[in-house]
C-alpha cells in the first residue's frame, strides 16, 4: 500500500496500472445516501444517466438537477420548467483523462499527473467489476478515444504512457473535448488538474453537461505554493533552466492559481457539473472509495 501513495519513481508501468484491478474490486460498496443529505437541485437516480428519451416538460421541482431546465419554455412561460427523460437501466461511464503540464510535478509523494492516472485506472477496474460499459479518453501527449473498453493490456499501456515525463511537452494548458459532444445519458468523470476549458470546446462541453452525469475530480498539491525560497532548476526539451523562485513569486502565482480555480468553480457549478478536489498525497483507494459514497462511482 506504500508504494501505492509514494512510488519509487511517478512513471508508471503497466504491471502497476493492471495490479489495481484487485483493489477496484475491493472497494466496497456504494453507500445509500438519504435524499435530506442531498443539495437541492443536485438528487442523483441510482440509475446512471438520465435517458435518452424525452418523457415530459413539467414545472421545475427543487429537487431536480438544474441542468435539465428547458430554459426556452422558462423563457415563454415565465415559470421554470425541467425536461424530465426516461431513464436508462445500463449503467454507462466514460473516463476523461486530461493532463497539463503542471501535472508532472509534485512536492511529496508523487505527481499529479501519476495519481490521475492511478484514478482513471481505479475507476475503470471499478465498472469493469460491475460488469458496467465504460469508455476511455486520454489527453496526455497523444490522444486516445475508446468508446468502449475491451483491451484492458492496452489501456494500461496507454495509460501507462500518460505518466512518463517527457509526454509534458506535449499536453495543453486548456481542457479540449474530443469525439465526446454527442454522447448521451453517460457519468462522465472528467480527471484533470487543468483550470480552464479551450475556447472551441466549450460548446461541446455545455453540451456534454446537458445530456450526461458529469463530475469533475481535480488533484492538487497542497505544498505547491509553500517551497522554501531559492534557485530551483527545472528539465525543459531544449535542457535545463534555473528559475528562482521568492516570496513574492509565490504570492503572484497562488493568486492566479486560485482565481483560475474559483472562475472554473462557478462555470461548472453554472453547468449543474460537481467539481471535487483532491491532494496529491491522498491515498487513490481512499479517493476513489470517497467519490464511490458520493455516487461519482458503483
Amino acid at each position: 500500500m506504500y508504494e501505492l501513495i509514494n512510488p519509487p519513481t511517478p512513471e508508471l508501468n503497466c504491471e502497476q496500472i493492471l495490479a489495481l484491478g484487485s483493489f477496484a474490486k475491493a472497494l466496497g460498496q456504494a453507500r445509500n445516501i438519504p435524499r435530506s443529505l442531498l443539495l437541492a437541485g443536485n438528487l442523483q437516480s441510482k440509475k446512471k444517466g438520465h435517458g435518452l428519451e424525452l418523457h415530459e416538460i413539467r414545472p421545475y421541482a427543487v429537487s431536480d438537477e438544474a441542468r435539465h431546465i428547458d430554459w426556452r419554455v422558462t423563457a415563454r412561460t415565465g415559470e421554470a420548467h425541467t425536461r424530465i427523460y426516461t431513464e436508462d437501466s445500463e449503467h454507462r461511464t466514460l473516463v476523461i483523462l486530461s493532463l497539463s503540464p503542471d501535472a508532472y510535478f509534485g512536492t511529496q509523494t508523487t505527481f499529479i499527473s501519476t495519481r490521475l492516472v492511478q484514478l482513471a485506472a481505479l475507476i475503470s477496474w471499478r465498472c469493469r467489476a460491475q460488469r458496467e460499459h465504460v469508455g476511455l479518453a486520454i489527453q496526455s501527449g497523444e490522444t486516445h478515444f475508446t468508446a468502449n473498453i475491451q483491451d484492458w493490456q492496452k489501456l494500461s499501456a496507454q495509460l501507462s504512457n500518460s505518466t512518463l515525463i517527457h509526454q509534458r511537452e506535449h499536453c495543453t494548458e486548456s481542457l479540449s473535448l474530443v469525439n465526446v459532444s454527442r454522447l448521451r445519458g453517460y457519468s462522465v468523470v472528467i480527471l484533470s488538474d487543468q483550470l480552464t476549458i479551450a475556447g472551441q470546446s466549450q460548446v461541446a462541453f455545455t453540451q456534454l453537461a446537458q445530456h450526461n452525469r458529469v463530475h469533475w475530480i481535480a488533484i492538487d498539491d497542497p505544498n505547491t505554493f509553500r517551497l522554501p525560497d531559492g534557485d530551483y532548476v527545472f528539465a525543459q526539451p531544449q535542457g535545463s533552466k534555473k528559475i528562482q523562485i521568492g516570496k513574492q513569486q509565490k504570492q503572484q502565482a497562488e493568486s492566479r492559481h486560485l482565481q483560475k480555480r474559483q472562475h472554473l468553480a462557478e462555470y461548472l457549478s453554472g453547468l449543474g457539473v460537481l467539481q471535487m478536489t483532491f491532494s496529491v498525497n491522498d491515498s487513490p483507494i481512499a479517493i476513489a472509495r470517497e467519490l464511490l459514497v458520493r455516487g461519482v462511482i458503483h
